[in-house]
């Protein structure tokens, strides 16, 4: 079962598109990954075919072969339970495109008939960006400076849903994460009830899980692992701003004179990059921070900005 307002028509529009034989075949390659480690997920895109009456091998292509290659972009931030006034995780995520998909930022509250309840973002049919379940469980995702191709695998969007669908704590997600097939490099922030935050950097050669110790973790847009960073193309990290998102996070977080509020949180996801926050503009490309939400885990409501948050105030929501 989905709450949400319409379906934006680029998803239907997409089902249009002209389809490439390589690319049939990738899906191909893809959907027989997908049911092996996510048995039932596509009994969702068949019932979207009987649907809108069309062939359900048009209609798979989208959300298994996912993939547009974008300047860095998207950032999240959790902080362990000890360090935030209300004494519970806080999850902080800000989610950057192209300024013509801000339209299609929809919210989907979804109660899976086997599974976990959750709020899940997204601008795209079936996948998940990021969100949070009723178990506490908080994910996100964001590109990496990947310097491989595409391979057959699970899509970042694909595997976020899944774990939001299915799991309740960070170390099982950990463990879906080091088994799956990779579609291509991805950073994920995890964190838990629990206060269990981990940082999983995935492309479809490795994987690599990092622990964070003072209390915080983050994603942004480069691998931190030495082994990873080997997978990543020349010069990214100076081509963009994601060197300095981290370094505004971690500076944000060691300057503190006091717990870190909900208020201070919202400072940083919408102070602009050059000014110590996560709200960003790409150079060259219309395009930036479109959306962010911030949640405390186990409250009954999240803060929503359903447009960049430098120019949106943050809208309380029922979490599930």
């Amino acid at each position: 079962m989905m709450r949400t307002k319409a379906l934006p028509s680029t998803w239907l529009q997409s089902f249009g598109e002209k389809v490439h034989p390589a690319r049939k075949d990738f899906a191909d390659k893809s959907e027989r990954i997908v049911c092996q480690y996510m048995p039932g997920f596509l009994d969702e895109l068949h019932g979207v075919s009987d649907a809108v009456d069309i062939d359900y091998d048009i209609v798979k292509i989208w959300p298994l072969c996912l993939y547009a290659r974008l300047q860095q972009s998207c950032s999240a931030v959790a902080v362990a339970a000890d360090l935030t006034t209300q004494g519970k995780p806080l999850f902080i995520r800000n989610y950057d495109f192209l300024d013509s998909d801000e339209k299609d930022f929809t919210a989907l509250w979804t109660k899976p008939k086997d599974g976990c309840s959750s709020l899940g973002f997204t601008d795209a049919m079936s996948g998940r960006y990021c969100g949070f379940n009723e178990k506490g469980l908080a994910v996100a995702s964001s590109i990496s400076g990947y310097a491989g191709p595409t391979q057959p695998g699970i899509t970042s969007n694909l595997v976020t849903r899944w774990i939001l669908d299915h799991y309740a704590a960070t170390g099982e997600a950990v463990e879906f994460l080091r088994k799956v097939p990779h579609f291509h490099g991805w950073n994920f922030l995890l964190c838990d009830a629990h206060n269990n935050i981990v940082r999983v950097e995935t492309c479809p050669e490795r994987v690599e899980v990092i622990d964070f110790v003072e209390g915080i973790g983050f994603i942004t847009n480069h691998y931190m692992s030495k082994e990873m960073g080997k997978l990543e193309e020349k010069d990214w990290r100076s081509s963009g701003s994601t060197v300095k998102r981290q370094v505004n996070i971690l500076d944000w977080f060691r300057n503190r004179n006091e717990l870190i509020s909900v208020d201070y949180a919202i400072m940083l996801a919408r102070h602009r990059v050059n000014e110590g926050g996560l709200c960003d503009r790409f150079v060259g490309v219309e395009g930036g921070t479109l959306w962010s939400w911030i949640y405390t885990i186990g409250e009954s409501e999240v803060l929503i900005s359903g447009g960049p948050p430098d120019k949106h105030a943050y809208q309380r929501t029922p979490a599930l």
